[in-house]
């Protein structure tokens, strides 16, 4: 029995956006990690989430076109991504800390990183410009394996996330400051009598999340471009990404990036890129119709 060429056309097509799925879904899993980190410890939603992905960015963007760093990447990585940690350990001592002795706090914090998040990507207008920019990808050229062809590229985003995960998942299970959060996530009363310091871990739970999504936004930037007001996408994406999988639930986050990164792909592929957003408005609506807690929230 012989294949037609339409018929293999398909399936290398379909392959493409299987591809294309994993590949964004890894870094959005990467990103909804740390957003469901923060949300879980403080029960506050961090809406600056996606003007930090663009601080990512645009650090990487400054080290390899204004600096001229050597070494690659992999400079770059060590460049920025403590930086970040240390831009959200700084925000959350600075801004947020303080509102936490205040009645109603969260809700305070949550309007706080909504104007923070205005005020960072108009600065990033003023001080870039409107026009977009990019950066040179990991590496060129292609894999080919037979009739398939894979980007190396993709390759090493969806690497590199996983990696990003998995060394966040250790961290939270094999250090001392990973189990602290966990126990100020699930008993922030009884952390507090054991003598677990709540405020030093609130402004690291900030500074891990803050860190992760900069991540993010070296490895998305390579495929997209960056522009002052892109962060809102993703802050949307992040946003359905959390409530999809359960209000601060790190396994339901994953699964829902997962779950959206294809979503995203085959809408894409079948209807056009500008249909995608809409694809993702209507899975959230259903599911707070039907499983308002998400995918692994506590019903």
């Amino acid at each position: 029995m012989t294949i037609s060429e339409d018929t293999l056309f398909l399936i290398y097509e379909l392959i493409d956006v299987i591809i294309s799925g994993l590949t964004n879904g890894s870094v959005y899993a990467l990103m909804a990690v740390g957003l469901t980190l923060v949300y879980g410890v403080t029960k506050a939603f961090n809406f600056a989430y996606g003007s930090f992905f663009n601080l990512g960015g645009y650090f990487a963007w400054i080290l390899i076109n204004l600096v001229g760093l050597v070494g690659g990447y992999f400079s770059i990585f060590l460049a920025v991504i403590p930086l970040m940690f240390v831009v959200g350990y700084g925000l959350e001592k600075t801004m947020v800390a303080p509102l936490r002795k205040r009645d109603e706090w969260e809700m305070k914090v949550m309007m706080l990183t909504l104007g923070l998040a205005l005020f960072m990507d108009n600065l990033y207008a003023v001080v870039f410009g409107g026009r977009v920019k990019s950066l040179p990808p990991f590496l060129e050229g292609t894999l080919e394996a037979g009739s398939l062809v894979f980007s190396y590229q993709d390759i090493m985003i969806f690497f590199l996330s996983i990696s990003g995960i998995l060394l966040f998942g250790w961290t939270m299970n094999n250090t001392r400051t990973g189990m602290a959060v966990q126990a100020v996530a699930q008993n922030p009363q009884g952390a507090k009598i054991v003598g677990i310091p709540k405020n030093r871990i609130f402004a690291a739970t900030f500074a891990i999340s803050t860190a992760m999504v900069g991540f993010g936004g070296i490895l998305l930037s390579q495929k997209y471009f960056i522009s002052p007001m892109s962060g809102g996408a993703i802050m949307i994406k992040s946003w359905v990404i959390t409530a999809f999988g359960g209000m601060g639930s790190i396994r339901g986050g994953l699964y829902a990036a997962f779950i959206i990164g294809m979503l995203e792909a085959f809408v894409g592929w079948m209807f056009g890129m500008s249909y995608g957003m809409i694809a993702l408005f209507v899975l959230l609506l259903t599911t707070l119709v039907f499983r308002p807690q998400g995918l692994m929230g506590k019903g």
